[in-house]
């Protein structure tokens, strides 16, 4: 598993196009990169664990970070977006996801309640697994595909960009609920 003292300054070079994302995937071997996700995806679930309504619906007028309800809605409505390119570069015979994202920042709902937020979670962590335990065996290491946004990305591409956007979420889901209990709710 990586450290995140090792992880943030990999995603933050891809990001910065300092390196593409295609060579910042070639740095580690892709169980690193699967193994950090779902311990990742763990932590947001911890992080959501005991969250009432009040606090997953929150939003500070001063602060430009979605609700934890828009962060966990649009990480599950996104994780369509990655299983379909895991499943498109694999060999796989899994189902597609059709309502996925096709662009930034869609799927976001401000609102949810923090037990649907949970029972989506589990239900978004078991498609997401499956599609990650049925394609890592099933594809073409030199397989790859030139995406507008990202440029060469391979499988392995794939699952880095599924983690970092991962992080990205988690990051903003600790900000806004730290946010949330500095004004008391």
């Amino acid at each position: 598993m990586l450290t995140s003292e090792v992880l943030n300054p990999l995603l933050n070079a891809a990001f910065t196009r300092e390196i593409t994302w295609l060579e910042a995937s070639d740095q580690h071997p892709l169980d690193e990169f699967i193994e950090t996700f779902y311990n990742t995806l763990k932590r947001v679930q911890e992080t959501m664990e005991g969250m009432t309504d009040a606090q997953v619906v929150f939003s500070h007028p001063a602060h430009s970070v979605w609700s934890v309800s828009e962060s966990i809605t649009h990480l599950i409505y996104s994780q369509g977006y990655y299983i379909n390119k895991m499943l498109e570069i694999a060999t796989s015979s899994l189902p597609h996801v059709v309502e996925a994202a096709r662009g930034f920042g869609e799927g976001a709902k401000a609102g949810m309640s923090a037990d649907q937020l949970r029972k989506r979670m589990v239900f978004a962590t078991e498609q997401i697994t499956t599609a990650i335990e049925g394609t890592p065996k099933d594809h073409d290491p030199v397989k790859s595909e030139h995406n507008e946004f990202f440029g060469v990305c391979a499988y392995r591409t794939w699952i880095l960009l599924l983690l970092g956007h991962e992080v990205d979420h988690i990051k903003q889901i600790v900000a806004m609920r730290r946010l949330g209990r500095a004004e008391g709710v």
